[in-house]
């Protein structure tokens, strides 16, 4: 158990992890998708609801440039889950 960045409680997931419970997914449903596909699909997704830049690169891992948002501005948990429930 660890506690991240916003001091939740959880269990390390690997991307080997993640990708094998992927696959078994997509093979009960019978579908052929990569885990990169699905971060295609969110981004669009949370562009076409006007997800707030800063907390959508935040969600996703991306980079921030901005030096006031990367390093002063603090964004809690349930500020971006808020963003996501837009979708």
């Amino acid at each position: 158990m660890f506690n991240d960045e916003f001091g939740q409680q959880g269990t390390t997931m690997t991307y080997d992890k993640y990708r094998h419970r992927f696959d078994k997914v997509m093979k009960r449903l019978k579908m052929i998708h990569s885990p990169h596909e699905t971060r295609h699909t969110f981004i669009t997704l949370a562009k076409n609801a006007n997800i707030d830049e800063y907390k959508l690169k935040l969600i996703v891992g991306h980079a921030i440039q901005d030096i006031t948002e990367k390093v002063y501005t603090h964004r809690s948990i349930e500020e971006l889950k808020e963003e996501i429930n837009k979708i």
